[in-house]
């Protein structure tokens, strides 16, 4: 309560029993002046006067002035809990935004809480009630009294199409319940079914849509179109793309994508392998080469299979292979060249291709990786993200494949693509080989040249590090961050090449019998093996060499099988299937070439079906015997009219001598192509140039020159003469 006071002081309080105006207030204070003398004091500052203490007022009107500075203090206290409130609201509608509310609600339940708390602050200073307080606000707004500030709240507040001002009271006082039974958030409105559901139709329409064919909305519209009863209302093309609007990329997707295309619009979780040491984890992959090279048997043009190797923690490229395709050798020697040149890895990262998971690699006893301790893991069915790192390591291949005239890659011109693949096929058939084919060896050269540069790029994946030459900040390169662990104390366990040779033998379970092990249709003997007979050994072979075995014996370790030590290195025995020892990949290439054959048996029958025909054309009647009458008639099958002569005996008639006739300028006439290309053999000399681009024409089709070969003329003698004799001479 205020203690000293003046004349303005006590006229602006109001306060009964006391002078109400300036003059009168003045005389007051002095005649209180000469009563109590110690209770006036002069009036400090410009205009004088005098104060007078709070002591020399009647007691009623002390009593008047606590209870007014009591209620000011209540409404300062209550004023204070409004703005925490306030705060409290902000909060919660802060909290509210990342929740799924549309603009418009969102808008509106900041309108309707700002509205509320203007009428608690009315209230209070009014020191009304909210109800009433709330009447009068109705009211304002209703006669369009109200403040622009209320009425811009109102309007808001309304959610109403038109933007009407006026607020009813009931729909306040249920906002105030709304507000203390679940806070600022339940003065949200709920969406309208118009807008929060889809439309009836659209379940059939969606039908139409996901399709993997993914037909456009226009053409899923025409289908759905289609089967509706005549008569029936049909969506817009407008009305479908509004509708379609309201789904999520991954709901548009459903149907039309496989799981592992949804999966790039789906949420991920990255991994992070700053705390992974080199070698701890090799992460494997395997893609088809997207050029063309020369078959390093052959020569005819393929796709090599490439596997390459991937350590996680530094992103380095330690390994890689390539075959005809993804097979469990391939990926044996892309580990081999890791383990050899960067170190035995903890975890084997791959996925569940057959190149991969195998006996050969994961079988407890005699497996490449359980011999060497290594732990192979393995990606979830379809989920090529797990192996992020190693899918991007594989962009690097198109790179290489693009500096190549046979690029097949799906962004490769067309024409020049199709120029390419006919010049190959070209040049392999006149000549035996192409000069646009890279070789074998210029593929496996590209490959080395790839990969250094690759471990000596910077890598994004990386720290980054200050750069030796330019003082500038960068990625640390893979062979960097390899040097940099290495800097820190790491060594990779690197095994000699005894040890090296051993860990990628292939081993087999065997039984030994009589100083015998029987592996690939081969028997190995050795007489250290007389104390093993009927018992099981484990025993290794070289793929590349077939003449001996090593043979070790099983130890048993915490109750499992183990490699034990070496008993003997067996040698072949000439008492088994073949003769000569025959290697695994021999025996490979064999079975490969019985089902080429099968296969190519099996297309020729096809083609001797397709061209036998059912029936003759048979001439009619009045018809001159070679002559075709107008109406062909077909006669009955072979089979079923039996054949008189199918039970005499063959009789060889001798060819009738056929003349040689010749030609003006001193050549024979030939009967057919290959009496030509037999006579252009023997005469080389002779060739003209109209004969060498008839030669060419023979040779670039596969019928004429497989009947060639058939009848004995030297194909490789023909390409000769069809190269130009320039071209010969260079």
């Amino acid at each position: 309560m205020q203690t000293w006071w003046s004349a303005g002081d006590i006229v602006a309080a109001g306060i009964a029993d006391m002078p109400q105006n300036m003059a009168a207030a003045s005389d007051w204070i002095g005649a209180m002046r000469q009563r109590m003398p110690e209770l006036v004091l002069p009036r400090p500052g410009k205009g004088g006067g005098y104060l007078i203490n709070v002591r020399a007022f009647p007691e009623a009107v002390r009593h008047e002035l606590e209870n007014r500075a009591q209620s000011t203090a209540l409404v300062a206290a209550e004023m204070q809990e409004v703005d925490a409130a306030a705060e409290t609201q902000k909060r919660q509608i802060g909290a509210q935004v990342t929740r799924n509310l549309t603009a418009r609600q969102r808008q509106t339940m900041e309108a309707r809480a700002a509205l509320l708390l203007e009428i608690e602050r009315r209230a209070l200073v009014s020191g009304k009630g909210r109800k009433a307080t709330a009447a009068q606000i109705v009211v304002a707004l209703k006669h369009g009294c109200a403040d622009a500030q209320l009425t811009d709240l109102a309007r808001r507040a309304n959610d109403r199409s038109g933007g009407k001002a006026t607020v009813g009271l009931r729909s306040i006082l249920s906002w105030f319940s709304a507000r203390e039974s679940g806070g600022v958030p339940a003065l949200a409105p709920a969406l309208s079914r118009s807008k929060s559901d889809l439309p009836a139709w659209f379940e059939g329409f969606v039908m139409h849509y996901s399709r993997p064919s993914k037909p456009t909305l226009t053409e899923a519209l025409d289908d759905y179109r289609k089967t509706l009863p005549p008569g029936a209302p049909c969506p817009s093309i407008d009305q479908v793309r509004r509708a379609m609007d309201r789904l999520s990329a991954v709901e548009q997707a459903k149907g039309r994508e496989g799981k592992i295309a949804i999966r790039r619009l789906q949420a991920y979780v990255s991994r992070d392998a700053s705390m992974l040491l080199p070698t701890s984890v090799y992460v494997a992959d395997g893609t088809t080469a997207d050029w063309e090279v020369a078959h390093p048997i052959h020569g005819r043009p393929f796709k090599p299979e490439i596997t390459s190797i991937i350590d996680a923690a530094t992103r380095a490229c330690v390994g890689w292979s390539a075959g005809l395709s993804e097979s469990t050798w391939v990926v044996a020697d892309a580990l081999r060249r890791a383990v050899q040149r960067f170190g035995v890895p903890a975890i084997f990262y791959s996925d569940r291709g057959p190149g991969y998971r195998n006996a050969a690699m994961d079988a407890p006893l005699v497996g490449i990786l359980s011999r060497m301790g290594v732990t192979h893991d393995l990606t979830r069915p379809r989920n090529a993200q797990a192996k992020g790192n190693v899918e991007r390591f594989q962009r690097l291949w198109v790179r290489v494949a693009k500096r190549n005239e046979t690029y097949t890659g799906r962004d490769m011109d067309r024409e020049a693509r199709l120029a390419a693949y006919k010049t190959t096929r070209r040049e392999i058939a006149l000549f035996g080989a192409s000069r646009t084919l890279p070789e074998w060896s210029d593929f496996v050269w590209a490959v080395e040249d790839a990969i250094q540069e690759y471990n000596n790029r910077p890598h994004r994946g990386l720290p980054k590090i200050t750069c030796p030459h330019t003082g500038k900040r960068r990625h640390a390169s893979p062979a960097e961050a390899w040097a940099a662990h290495v800097g820190q104390g790491f060594q990779a366990i690197v095994p000699d090449a005894a040890e090296l040779a051993d860990m990628f033998r292939p081993y087999e379970i065997r039984k030994c019998s009589r100083c015998t092990v029987k592996i690939n249709n081969n028997t190995y003997f050795s007489q250290a093996l007389e104390d093993w007979h009927g018992k099981d050994v484990i025993v290794g072979y070289d793929i590349a060499d077939g003449s001996q075995v090593w043979v070790r014996k099983i130890d048993i370790v915490d109750g499992e099988r183990e490699p034990g030590q070496l008993i003997c290195v067996a040698g072949f025995e000439a008492n088994t299937v073949d003769y000569v020892p025959k290697n695994r990949l021999q025996k490979a290439e064999r079975d490969r070439y019985r089902g080429r054959v099968r296969r190519v048996g099996d297309k020729l029958a096809e083609i001797e079906a397709e061209f036998r025909p059912l029936g003759v054309i048979d001439g009619g009647a009045g018809d001159r015997p070679g002559q075709l009458s107008g109406v062909a008639r077909l006669a009955p099958p072979l089979a079923a009219t039996p054949d008189p002569e199918a039970d005499l005996p063959l009789v060889a008639v001798a060819p009738a001598p056929v003349e040689t006739r010749m030609s003006a300028n001193g050549r024979p006439i030939f009967a057919d192509d290959i009496a030509f290309a037999q006579w252009v053999v023997a005469h080389p000399d002779a060739v003209t140039q109209t004969d060498r681009e008839f030669i060419r024409s023979e040779l670039m089709d596969h019928t004429s020159r497989s009947l060639l070969a058939m009848r004995g003329v030297d194909i490789d003698a023909l390409r000769a003469l069809a190269r130009d004799p320039n071209e010969r001479a260079a």
